[in-house]
């Protein structure tokens, strides 16, 4: 079990966390809901903002979900400027009016910022684009999948770090499912990552593919996928990627035990404590 040390309340400050997470398949096998994905979210970025550090995170406005889950910690907990950058890919932003951007951003105030992004990754003044249309599907397809992938590459430059949880493995939007994406451009940077396979999907794959947690804990089958090439396509360049870079594990500030425990975990508590202890190790 990880135990919370005292830290000073500005371990953070000055870092900022990019926040990977979704849905997963595994949640009913592993006796979980939805809710409880939400509780390790809520605790943290209640950890990450009470040490005065910053969240990112590539969201959606509509349907509801996690984007207004990390809204209201940060309208709690969120003390500082920059709290959480939201960043909101080309076909997520064009489909909300310019009066729904610009209740987003009141929303967050002074302790957050709505950053949108063309489909090359570069952000744009929200005045600036024509919003509130609806995607065309055939039109837009390869084009989305290219703004998801900027979006990832962007996220990943505005953050120091990276937490991983859930992730979907079928129905993804892109060439390959968007937590394996985003843990390879992480690896690509020399980016520090906090794996939690705990609540299975992609996340779970990702732990096991850099040889973090051979998922020894779970039943056969886990985590839940189908056959599809382009996750095995995936996880063998993400696999290549720390060959060639020789990124380490251990560079996100916990040892070889800790990091196994927040594989394993889904815990909301552990698991915040154990990230922002690697945090704020990263940051000594």
């Amino acid at each position: 079990m990880a135990v919370a040390t005292l830290r000073p309340a500005d371990a953070l400050c000055g870092l900022r966390l990019g926040v990977s997470i979704s849905d997963s398949a595994d949640l009913g096998a592993l006796g979980l809901l939805p809710r409880h994905a939400e509780f390790a979210l809520a605790e943290i970025a209640r950890s990450v903002l009470t040490g005065r550090g910053g969240l990112v995170y590539g969201g959606r406005v509509k349907p509801t979900g996690f984007t207004q889950f990390l809204m209201h910690e940060v309208e709690r907990y969120g003390s500082h400027p920059d709290a959480l950058w939201l960043c909101l890919a080309e076909p997520e932003h064009r489909m909300l009016s310019c009066d729904d951007l610009r209740t987003l951003d009141r929303s967050l105030g002074p302790h957050g910022r709505v950053v949108c992004l063309d489909p090359g990754g570069n952000e744009i003044d929200p005045g600036a684009v024509q919003n509130g249309s609806e995607p065309n599907a055939e039109l837009n397809g390869h084009s989305d999948q290219r703004s998801y992938s900027a979006m990832r590459r962007r996220i990943t430059d505005m953050s120091h770090a990276r937490v991983l949880i859930g992730g979907r493995l079928t129905g993804f939007k892109g060439a390959m499912p968007g937590i394996i994406e985003e843990a390879l451009y992480a690896v690509e940077a020399g980016q520090p990552l906090y794996v939690v396979a705990g609540f299975g999907g992609a996340a779970a794959l990702v732990a096991q593919a850099l040889d973090i947690d051979d998922l020894g804990w779970a039943a056969d089958g886990f985590p839940k996928r189908p056959h599809d090439h382009r996750i095995d396509e995936s996880l063998d360049r993400l696999r290549s990627t720390v060959r060639s870079t020789g990124w380490r594990p251990m560079s996100c500030g916990l040892d070889e035990s800790a990091l196994r425990q927040l594989s394993a975990s889904s815990r909301p508590s552990q698991i915040a404590s154990l990230v922002v202890n690697g945090l704020a190790q990263m940051r000594r």
